[in-house]
């Protein structure tokens, strides 16, 4: 038997260039699944001092766009010390960990016609092994409509199961250099 879900009221673009609408994080940090809404192209994120939320910016922009993965430029705070694997495995909390950073942008095509985009990257780090793995994607798909990077028991999607997921209307990139190059020509026209 498969249930109906109920339908999701999901932010549309107002433009013609790309902006972004959503962005979100799945086990990274202290998030379980978490999803911001962009207004008009703008993100604000209020709360109290280390709530979080340069810890949100620094895991999806600008490191959705240009896949560097180093400490200096994913920590908020440029610890050198904090690498990555840091935000999965919380200092020891976990001894294994999958996360997923991504961030969705829409353009407006034609009159009442939106093309959406989805920019991501799945994390796998295991403790006592240095570094990560790390898998970049690119789809049209939406999460939360058409796309999900946890499974029904809510375990993030390892990478096999985000290919299988993505089927034919997206790509999977397990290189940095590819993925940002892909980046560069659909959001930028960069050639």
């Amino acid at each position: 038997m498969t249930r109906e879900l109920p339908p999701i009221d999901l932010p549309q673009p107002v433009r013609e260039r790309w902006q972004p609408l959503r962005l979100g994080l799945v086990e990274l940090y202290h998030y379980d699944v978490e999803e911001f809404e962009f207004r008009d192209g703008h993100l604000l994120l209020r709360g109290n001092n280390g709530t979080g939320k340069s810890k949100v910016l620094s895991l999806t922009l600008p490191f959705l766009l240009d896949a560097n993965l180093t400490p200096a430029r994913v920590e908020p705070d440029g610890d050198r010390n904090k690498r990555m694997e840091w935000n999965l495995l919380m200092g020891g909390r976990y001894e294994r960990r999958i996360g997923y950073t991504w961030i969705e942008f829409g353009r407006l095509v034609a009159p009442g016609k939106a093309e959406t985009l989805t920019l991501g990257c799945g994390l796998r780090a295991v403790a006592g092994k240095s570094g990560l793995d790390p898998w970049y994607f690119m789809t049209e798909q939406r999460i939360g409509a058409d796309l999900w990077l946890t499974t029904a028991q809510r375990t993030a999607l390892t990478r096999e199961r985000l290919i299988e997921a993505l089927g034919t209307r997206g790509h999977v990139f397990h290189s940095a250099q590819d993925y940002k190059r892909a980046v560069d020509e659909r959001l930028f026209r960069k050639y």
